[in-house]
């Protein structure tokens, strides 16, 4: 049976907010049942893309990672309370209207705090990827709709075509992926992963000038993982990396000049070297 996916490529938000606009425009002061009551106007979102920096200057980076009900086919929702939250045969779950009612420990049982809880009318809630609509004949549910740069798209297909789709487009789960999500991610290296960035220099004479397309290698207990060259202001980034990867070697190679090396620790953060200046031979 064809079910609904969802694709965020992080690369391509950059946070403009439509898609939590046009999900409060779509459920406040609306009443979609029996999929869900109205959203509250203010403090619920039920999609919201958080801003996350990474690196430090002059090695700065934003993105944008909207985070959502991931409608998971092994959801934790539904196994603490399988009474009140349903798993449709195309895959978006959603919670029962009266149920929910009372409940505000729901909003606990979601490990993506994609669980809210409306005080205005004592309940619970959350996505519904827009069900009354595509249920009505719709392609796609109001946030991606309403994505200027398509940051945000959905997939109507087998389970076995969308696993093809994401080993071909490299799709990850925001997390480990236990609960099976129907929410995958592109380009979220930007979110989980770190970088190691620098810039290297040469004296000609008393000027100082950026060392443009000195090589530069990244290595890992004697192996070599990445190279590549200074671009035109001297600068370097090898992106990508594991968080507590280990200690790695960069060396640096110019041509009449002598070698520089040196070793940095990737933590959980961004690793900032400091200016690397060539000396002559």
């Amino acid at each position: 049976m064809e079910k609904w996916h969802i694709v965020v490529d992080i690369e391509k938000c950059v946070g403009c907010f439509n898609c939590m606009l046009a999900c409060k425009d779509e459920h406040v002061g609306n009443k979609w049942l029996p999929y869900t009551d109205e959203q509250q106007k203010h403090e619920n979102k039920w999609i919201n893309p958080e801003k996350h920096e990474r690196g430090s200057v002059p090695f700065t980076e934003i993105c944008f990672v909207p985070h959502m009900c991931q409608h998971c086919d092994e959801a934790p929702c539904e196994k603490k309370f399988p009474d009140v939250v349903t798993k449709r045969p195309d895959g978006i779950v959603l919670l029962d209207v009266k149920k929910a009612k009372g409940k505000k420990e729901l909003a606990d049982a979601c490990p993506y705090g994609a669980i809210v809880w409306n005080e205005e009318l004592k309940t619970a809630q959350k996505c519904t990827l827009c069900a009354h609509l595509l249920d009505d004949g719709w392609t796609e549910p109001r946030c991606v709709q309403s994505c200027p740069l398509r940051a945000l798209s959905i997939v109507h297909c087998e389970d076995t075509e969308f696993e093809k789709l994401a080993d071909k487009q490299n799709l990850k789960p925001i997390t480990n992926g236990s609960n099976q999500p129907r929410v995958l991610y592109k380009n979220l290296y930007k979110f989980n992963k770190v970088f190691v960035a620098g810039a290297l220099a040469f004296l000609d004479g008393d000027i100082e000038k950026a060392a443009v397309d000195a090589r530069i290698s990244l290595s890992l207990n004697g192996k070599k993982l990445l190279e590549q060259k200074a671009d035109f202001f001297g600068e370097f980034k090898f992106d990508k990396l594991p968080k507590n990867s280990g200690t790695f070697t960069v060396e640096c190679l110019m041509e009449g000049y002598n070698p520089i090396r040196q070793e940095v620790t990737v933590g959980n953060e961004c690793v900032k070297m400091e200016l690397m200046t060539f000396e002559g031979r």
